[in-house]
């Protein structure tokens, strides 16, 4: 009798990378997964808002961590008993406040910036939704039965361990990035996390959804929007330094004075978009002198 081959960790399985193709195609589902989200939640006057893809990029996993604060909320989605795997959506803090909130709650100070547990509840709605339209739209071109837990904090990536097989700090993943606007609320965003390996089972899938573009006319209609996505900017802020000094030495500061910071001069400056810490960057000057520049270096 043959022995069936022992199963092996998803560290070991050996994906070719994502084409720009893949990408393409991965754009044009999760920005119909956004369209679908907008349908649904706008039956609920007091929660509609509008869901719209604005970046995707790939990056070890352990780099998709450092991106979100520790209590950040994360949810992940498993595949359930159609494929071994999931995706997680991330929603920072802050942004999980401005979507549930209602003007005018009342919270005490010391609560303010805390997430309650009908928050908590609130928000798992709205990701039960996500997780809908996420099924909608991916059952047309693979079947995904999804299972979820919400975690109110970042998980550990031992953590992760147990709760996505095969993940590891170096895993390569792909952070699909949603802009969420709601009336009178600031624009806010959420972040799909789809570990590389689990897209293998879906490399078909994604050529269908290029072939399918490409004969429906709709491949230049991705293009076109892809492109605007590529124009809109975003403020990009360099932290040369910080240090604390006490009250008394900052009135006692003199013309000509210094302050020195805790940062060295041999390591790189923090480049950051947005809110979160993307690039190292050496400082200097543009060619004519008259403007501050930084080195990109890691």
């Amino acid at each position: 009798m043959a022995k069936d081959n022992p199963l092996h960790s998803l560290r070991f399985v050996k994906t070719r990378p994502l084409t720009d193709d893949d990408l393409k195609s991965l754009y044009y589902i999760h920005d119909k997964v956004a369209q679908t989200l907008t349908e649904i939640l706008s039956a609920e006057p007091t929660s509609a808002a509008t869901w719209q893809v604005i970046s995707i990029e790939k990056l070890p996993f352990q780099s998709v961590i450092r991106k979100y604060p520790r209590d950040s909320v994360w949810s992940l989605l498993g595949f359930g008993e159609s494929l071994v795997g999931g995706v997680a959506l991330v929603i920072e803090k802050d942004s999980v406040i401005s979507m549930v909130r209602q003007a005018g709650t009342d919270i005490s100070p010391d609560a303010e910036n805390e997430i309650t547990e009908f928050e908590l509840g609130q928000i798992d709605n709205r990701i039960q939704q996500f997780s809908e339209a996420f099924s909608t739209v991916w059952g047309e071109h693979h079947p995904l039965s999804l299972q979820l837990a919400t975690f109110p904090n970042t998980p550990t990536i031992d953590e992760f361990r147990n709760l996505l097989m095969g993940i590891n700090t170096d895993t390569p993943s792909i952070l699909i990035t949603f802009q969420v606007t709601m009336i009178a609320r600031d624009v806010q965003r959420a972040a799909l996390v789809f570990p590389q390996p689990y897209l293998a089972p879906l490399y078909h899938a994604l050529q269908n959804v290029l072939e399918g573009m490409v004969s429906e006319g709709d491949f230049e209609q991705v293009q076109d929007r892809i492109s605007m996505v590529d124009d809109i900017t975003t403020p990009v802020v360099v932290e040369l330094g910080k240090t604390r000094m006490s009250f008394a030495d900052i009135q006692t500061m003199e013309f000509n004075d210094f302050i020195v910071l805790e940062q060295t001069i041999d390591r790189p400056l923090t480049v950051k978009v947005g809110k979160h810490t993307v690039l190292k960057g050496r400082p200097g000057t543009t060619s004519d002198g008259r403007h501050l520049a930084v080195q990109i270096v890691e």
